[in-house]
């Protein structure tokens, strides 16, 4: 029998009940309405002082309580309406977000260490320079204390190494009173650091294996580096126990070392069956899960084939009548292995906050440092001066500490948490592509400029783009470079040859699951380069975690321009045109910050007059010319782009190809009059 929502029939006695009252006033009114319908001979006294009203009150408030429960456990069941901080954690959780119970202030650190001089004859002269056999090592976990908040601790998350050039400054420290030659020498080198402190912890597990936990009781916990058991197995963090293999990085010593000064680490995926996941509760203490695997069965052993349970083997007893113990199929290895009965050290970091955040020059007391010496490698005549000059380490701070905060709020882990749900941790749109390579941790190479494209949306192969884009260009002009001395049958043989090539790459098939992936790094000056091999690997490892199992990804070097910029500026006769210049030079500088540039950004010149004439003291803006900048002895990008022709209504438009312009050397390549 059909049920609406003012009435339900109940049996043979048709009774009209009405479901849309859910307050106290509207379930008091019904159920007075009710009594005076069905039971009118029965009860008839309604006055507010009677003792029926309090039945009918008491069943109202009742309605009212439940109605209200319902549609608070409603409402606090979807993340978007709850408003109780351990709902909203849970359910963020459940998600794939794991909200942050702190966040530490990062810094970087200026670390130095003293060296002795060492000297060389070449040509007759001397030459002294720091000794090499004295560069020294840092483990990571350098801790260094604040000088004015004992409490307040940073932590260096990679090692040191003064060997390495990349960051290093030498300056002569120390000079021999007599004859003024270099003692000493002073070398820096800067690091990031947190604010953490590095706390380690020993936790016993009993025999239980199915899904054991471990609480710590700490509110400000950031991160846990590791955890190892008694037999020195180590466990990995992974975000589900259902995910099988992490990144796991290897020092670049191998077939790459010859990048090790900007690629200090390979990224490599490793399949990990001792893992655990980290779960926040809703007093932001910290909960850690292992799985439910057995470590002395094969899951071969404790998951039997369906197939052949029970059946034993040929010619013998079959065992279908009896009994399967049903937890076998959860002891499984899939989720990790439990490590029951063991001893597990938990290397964990704490810090962060409001009061991590401190001044300039505030870091300055070494709290812990390590040393990662090779003793085989130092000639036993210096061991002692080498072990002395340890006592030379210093640190300090000259940029403050900012990023220290509390944990987030309800309506922080609300909006994280379905942001992250939205991108589901995969690659799928050019934009994930884009932000997962940019992503990409600075120890395993600088990506700096990315831009994704279909293969086949920017068809490079087309006849109008053949001799349109900087790499043709270049090539191109490499040929006519060769025709140099050669007879007219020769120039057009070469020409039809290469014309031949250009048209066979015509037909070239475009792969539609692929996408083509420019990209491009800094070098130690910040100038735009061709990303080694060594990153294009670690790019290649740490996308290949993220993207769809049926896409392809073409690794291809951008193309960088190079380009000049001249202008000219007349200026008011009350204003000094030095400083007017000085001032315009400083305004298109910012301008042309390679942190401002992408791939395929144009030039819009207009724009430019704009800023210039912006500058106090600018009258008009006569000129402003965009030139190209090629080759030669200022280690210019070999790329040659028609500026002229790529000019449309004071704007200059990139090519075809993904390239980027840059101004290499500002100081140089900007320049500026006053008339």
């Amino acid at each position: 029998m059909a049920i609406n929502p003012s009435n339900k029939s109940w049996g043979s006695d048709t009774k009209n009940i009405n479901y849309i009252g859910k307050d106290f006033a509207t379930f008091k009114q019904n159920l007075i309405d009710f009594t005076k319908t069905y039971f009118p001979n029965t009860y008839s006294d309604f006055n507010e002082a009677s003792p029926g009203m309090v039945f009918i009150e008491q069943a109202a408030a009742i309605g009212d309580v439940l109605s209200f429960y319902q549609d608070t456990q409603l409402k606090e069941s979807m993340l978007s309406h709850a408003t109780e901080r351990k709902n909203v954690v849970s359910l963020a959780q459940s998600m794939g977000y794991k909200p942050k119970v702190t966040s530490p202030a990062i810094t970087t650190l200026t670390v130095y260490q003293l060296i002795p001089s060492v000297f060389e004859v070449e040509n007759g002269g001397v030459n002294y320079s720091a000794d090499s056999r004295f560069y020294f090592k840092i483990k990571a976990g350098f801790e260094v204390q604040s000088s004015t908040n004992s409490n307040v601790s940073f932590i260096t998350t990679d090692a040191i190494d003064f060997e390495n050039p990349t960051d290093r400054t030498i300056e002569v420290y120390e000079r021999d009173a007599t004859t003024g030659t270099p003692t000493q020498y002073l070398v820096s080198k800067k690091i990031k650091a947190i604010s953490a402190k590095e706390n380690t912890t020993a936790i016993t597990l009993g025999s239980d294996t199915d899904y054991p936990s471990i609480q710590l009781s700490e509110t400000n916990i950031i991160q846990i580096v590791s955890i190892t058991d008694s037999n020195n197995n180590r466990y990995y963090e992974v975000p589900y126990l259902a995910q099988e293999s992490i990144f796991v990085e290897q020092p670049n010593v191998n077939d790459l070392s010859q990048y090790s000064g900007s690629v200090p680490y390979i990224l490599e995926v490793q399949k990990v069956p001792r893992r655990f996941s980290v779960k926040i509760n809703s007093d932001n203490t910290t909960e850690i899960q292992f799985g439910s695997g057995d470590v002395n069965l094969r899951d071969e052993q404790i998951l039997p084939n369906t197939k052949n349970i029970g059946l034993g083997l040929a010619n013998s007893i079959n065992r279908l009548n009896q009994g399967i113990d049903p937890s076998n199929f959860l002891k499984t290895n899939t989720f990790g292995i439990a490590p029951a009965g063991q001893v597990l050290s938990i290397k964990y970091l704490t810090g962060g906050g409001i009061a991590s955040n401190v001044n300039v020059g505030d870091l300055t007391k070494i709290q812990k440092i390590e040393f990662d010496d090779d003793l085989l490698a130092i000639p036993t005549d210096i061991v002692g001066m080498y072990n002395s000059f340890k006592s030379s380490i210093a640190v300090e701070n000259l940029e403050p500490a900012i990023g220290g905060r509390g944990a987030e709020s309800i309506e922080e882990i609300r909006q994280n948490a379905l942001a992250t749900f939205g991108s589901q941790n995969r690659a799928v749109t050019k934009q994930d592509y884009i932000v997962r390579a940019l992503s990409l941790p600075e120890r395993y190479g600088s990506v700096a400029k990315v831009y994704v494209s279909q293969d086949g949306e920017i068809d490079n192969n087309s006849p109008a783009s053949i001799l349109s884009s900087p790499a043709s260009i270049a090539e191109f002009t490499n040929l006519v470079d060769g025709f140099k001395g050669m007879s007219k049958s020769d120039i057009q043989g070469q020409l039809i040859k290469y014309l031949s090539t250009k048209k066979s790459s015509l037909n070239e098939v475009n792969n539609p699951f692929a996408i083509n992936m420019y990209v491009l790094g800094y070098d130690s000056n910040k100038h735009l380069v061709n990303l080694n091999q060594a990153v294009k690997q670690n790019l290649k490892t740490y996308l290949g975690e993220y993207r769809l199992i049926t896409d392809a990804v073409n690794m291809i070097d951008g193309f960088i321009v190079n380009i000049g910029v001249d202008f000219d500026v007349i200026c008011y006769s009350n204003y000094n045109k030095r400083e007017v210049v000085a001032n315009c030079l400083v305004k298109i500088q910012d301008y042309f910050n390679i942190d401002n540039w992408t791939f395929n950004k144009p030039i819009n010149i207009s724009e430019l007059e704009l800023i210039l004439a912006n500058v106090e003291g600018v009258m008009s803006v006569p000129s402003v010319k965009i030139s190209n900048l090629c080759g030669g002895d200022g280690n210019y990008s070999p790329n040659k782009y028609n500026i002229d022709e790529a000019t449309r209504g004071k704007v200059v438009y990139p090519s075809l190809d993904p390239c980027v312009f840059e101004v290499r050397y500002p100081n140089k390549d900007i320049k500026g009059r006053a008339l």
